[in-house]
């Protein structure tokens, strides 16, 4: 009978641990929130609310803030896609899109909110901040913190000299090509990118201590292999590099030169490390100010942000391998930004669920599309074509 006791309470204590763990109500970041993050009754919320889902830190708007033009204009009514005429309202829809801007020589002609949305609300990036990391590399590189891509990972992090990151150069993890086994299938309930999400959301390892032991799988630098994770080592790179945070790099590199108008936040880990690979979380027209930079070639207002040649070199690579074709038929790679099938002076940042920058250097045009779409993978070629109409609108 006794022995029956201590088991009830054993059982008693395990499950009232258990729900502690689960619920946390010492903190406003728990398992209990984070794991509906993508519920189909809550993602329309969560993704510009990203504040309740995990900590952060604030990049603060700009002291003089830049505010766009405005010249009043229209999208087209359709697009041609794969030999169909589509109905821009009927593609806006079915893929949920939250907010859509369009830039055309520095003026912002079209800004339009869905789902609840409006102009103050920070839409959620997802790997758009793979792009922002990059671009921040490059001014980090520019300014000396960075003086050769070539660099090895070990030099900035030492950490993890002797292990398969060591010796993978900025250069090659900029064109995700540092060989690393990874595999980024959002569709796998156990692949490598959701056993990072469960470990680090979750779990709250430190997405640091989960990626660093990551094995080579093939040589760097031959063969474009996309994962979150060589993101993340850049993070890493950077703060080290710089000596400081990356949102407090971002602050004074970016957010403060490009007149922000608003506060972003970036969103951590559980031990205070900035989500590189992910979680920036910015207003439409901050975004697009992000886009202008790389249409105006890495300038703004008469001042060189970006190295001078870094827009032709991140956009405009010779190796085979970064076409498109070489893992998806729609779209090529650069430095930590896609390149279209075909294209004509065009890329763009672009994070699933749908968050796209798209820039056309050709017709002067930045594009801004923020969304909450679960069919983003197969909607990707027809985004381009969308994007590509909007772009050849006048």
């Amino acid at each position: 009978m006794r022995q029956r006791h201590i088991i009830l309470i054993a059982l008693t204590l395990l499950i009232a641990a258990a729900l502690l763990w689960w619920f946390r109500p010492w903190s406003p970041y728990s398992p209990s929130v984070m794991v509906n993050l993508f519920h189909p009754d809550h993602r329309v919320e969560n993704f510009r609310h990203m504040e309740r889902v995990f900590p952060y830190r604030t990049l603060q708007a700009a002291d003089t803030p830049y505010q766009f033009p405005r010249q009043p204009g229209t999208l087209p009514q359709h697009f041609t896609y794969d030999g169909r005429t589509v109905e821009v309202s009927e593609f806006m829809r079915r893929t949920e899109t939250t907010g859509l801007l369009v830039l055309r020589d520095g003026a912002i002609r079209v800004e339009e909110y869905f789902l609840g949305a409006n102009e103050h609300d920070r839409f959620t990036s997802w790997s758009m901040a793979k792009t922002v990391v990059a671009t921040l590399i490059a001014i980090a590189h520019k300014d000396g913190h960075i003086p050769s891509l070539q660099a090895p990972v070990s030099e900035y992090v030492p950490e993890l000299a002797g292990r398969a990151w060591g010796d993978v150069t900025i250069h090659n993890l900029l064109l995700m090509a540092s060989g690393i086994a990874f595999d980024e299938l959002y569709d796998v309930a156990f692949s490598d990118i959701k056993m990072l999400f469960y470990r680090v959301f979750l779990l709250g390892n430190s997405v640091h201590g989960t990626i660093a032991d990551l094995p080579a799988g093939t040589a760097q630098g031959e063969r474009l292999h996309y994962i979150s994770p060589n993101t993340q080592i850049l993070g890493w790179v950077l703060e080290n590099a710089v000596g400081r945070p990356v949102s407090e790099y971002a602050q004074s590199a970016l957010w403060q030169p490009l007149g922000m108008e608003k506060d972003a936040i970036w969103s951590l880990d559980q031990s205070g490390t900035e989500l590189a690979f992910c979680c920036l979380n910015a207003t439409l027209r901050d975004y697009a100010k992000l886009g202008l930079l790389y249409l105006q070639q890495g300038q703004w207002q008469g001042q060189q942000v970006l190295p001078e040649n870094w827009v032709r070199e991140a956009t405009q690579r010779n190796e085979p391998w970064l076409a498109a074709g070489n893992g998806y038929s729609e779209r090529g790679y650069g430095y930590h930004l896609w390149i279209p099938a075909e294209a004509d002076q065009e890329y763009f940042f672009n994070g699933v669920w749908g968050q796209s920058i798209w820039v056309s250097e050709k017709e002067r045009v930045v594009v801004v599309k923020t969304s909450v779409d679960p069919e983003f993978r197969p909607h990707t070629a027809e985004m381009i074509a969308f994007m590509r109409a909007v772009s050849a609108w006048q």
